[in-house]
């Protein structure tokens, strides 16, 4: 009511415009911030991780060259060559900050109670452990799901592709074993397995789902899985 008087009268009426929200890029971004100078070289590596994580999901692979990568870390290439003198270093680099932190996560043991306890039908437990991955994803973003379901890309990651499944991917094996599901559909259900939680972390990276949404569409599509793969009794 106010502006239509006052341009009744032949004040002039600016008219400012609502900035609008950040995207869930650009968000991203901003947590990760430029490169600390001053941080310690490990804690500049972390930094380059995220950034380079960031470039995965957001940009493309493609995208993921050491030229961007200054870029987006405001610094030179030299720099970037210090830490990462082959682009498949990023590439391994990404994808082992992202298993450490989740090996980190949670012990063997609860992992498994957590998988038993959701196909018994209690979802307590498994949503725990699903939000303790998502935990991980909220602080390294999802480059290192959507490289681990890229194997092909060249040979030196290949090789530490077998590497990674190995050191962190043994307990899911394992489990799998256990409930009395064989070798070759073991591999290929963890597969299948990573690539679901891949999807609904990127839609809720990209600020389709949100939190709760994500971890319980994940743990639905999961269990389904899992039990479509389990021996009659």
């Amino acid at each position: 009511m106010l502006k239509t008087f006052l341009i009744q009268q032949g004040v002039p009426v600016t008219t400012v415009q609502a900035s609008p929200a950040p995207s869930a890029a650009q968000q991203r971004l901003a947590l990760i911030g430029h490169l600390n100078q001053r941080a310690s070289r490990e804690e500049r590596h972390t930094q380059l991780v995220k950034l380079a994580s960031y470039i995965v999901e957001f940009e493309g692979l493609d995208a993921l060259k050491h030229q961007r990568l200054a870029e987006l870390a405001g610094c030179g290439r030299p720099l970037i060559y210090s830490y990462f003198p082959r682009r498949s270093d990023i590439y391994i680099a990404v994808s082992e900050a992202f298993y450490q932190r989740l090996d980190a996560a949670f012990s063997c043991e609860q992992q498994y109670s957590g998988l038993v306890s959701g196909l018994s039908g209690d979802g307590r437990l498994s949503a725990e452990m699903e939000a303790l991955i998502w935990d991980v994803v909220d602080e390294y973003g999802c480059g290192g799901l959507i490289l681990r379901c890229i194997p092909e890309l060249n040979e030196d990651f290949q090789q530490y592709q077998q590497t990674l499944i190995s050191r962190y991917e043994y307990r899911w094996l394992r489990y799998f074993d256990a409930l009395g599901i064989g070798d070759n559909a073991a591999r290929l259900l963890l597969e299948n397995c990573t690539a679901i939680t891949k999807n609904y972390a990127l839609a809720y990276g990209r600020g389709e789902l949100d939190r709760p949404a994500a971890i319980s569409a994940v743990l639905k599509s999961l269990a389904a899985l899992i039990s479509a793969e389990l021996p009659a009794r």
